[in-house]
């Protein structure tokens, strides 16, 4: 159900999972609450979710239940985003994190749309299940001609991680054709 005036919706779902893959939730029923309002540029939006954890019931007691808000604003050829969230998977752990970015294409920078991004997670639960991280994230969009761009960046990440080599560069071309009918 969807309600609102122009500025201003809410939206209530209520459901069962649904889930296909290795991580399927259990059976029982789903909420979702979201509110989004818009104040000329900017839209901010709170949300929250109580649902069915994934893991098996001798692992994760309890419901999942998570909490949001998150918002945006444009203008001048800026974007500015950002989202943090709060909750429990299930009985006994809690998880907060979210993400701050910039994405940035002035005239001036002609093909090229520039990208800055910071990331957090803190999942608190009983050692050695505990984990905490961030990533770093900086990278450009470059078209190079019609539908054919290329995309660079570099991530640092830190905390406690698995993997031993904690910065990357990541490469991509990419071509979009497009048809009008």
């Amino acid at each position: 159900m969807v309600v609102g005036a122009p500025r201003l919706s809410v939206e209530l779902s209520v459901g069962t999972p649904g889930d296909v893959g290795e991580a399927i939730r259990r059976p029982g029923v789903d909420t979702v609450v979201r509110a989004e309002g818009i104040a000329g540029s900017l839209i901010v939006g709170v949300s929250f979710i109580d649902t069915t954890p994934y893991m098996p019931a001798q692992w994760a007691t309890g419901r999942a239940r998570f909490g949001g808000v998150d918002a945006r604003w444009m203008g001048g050829g800026v974007q500015v985003r950002g989202e943090w969230l709060g909750g429990r998977p299930f009985d006994g752990t809690t998880t907060t994190g979210g993400y701050a970015d910039v994405i940035l294409h002035r005239p001036v920078m002609g093909p090229v749309t520039a990208l800055l991004r910071a990331e957090r997670l803190a999942y608190s639960a009983p050692e050695p299940f505990a984990l905490y991280s961030h990533r770093y994230t900086a990278g450009a969009r470059i078209r190079l001609w019609k539908g054919l761009a290329t995309s660079v960046g570099i991530s640092h990440q830190g905390g406690q991680l698995t993997q031993s080599r904690r910065t990357a560069i990541d490469v991509g071309v990419t071509y979009a054709a497009r048809h009008d009918f």
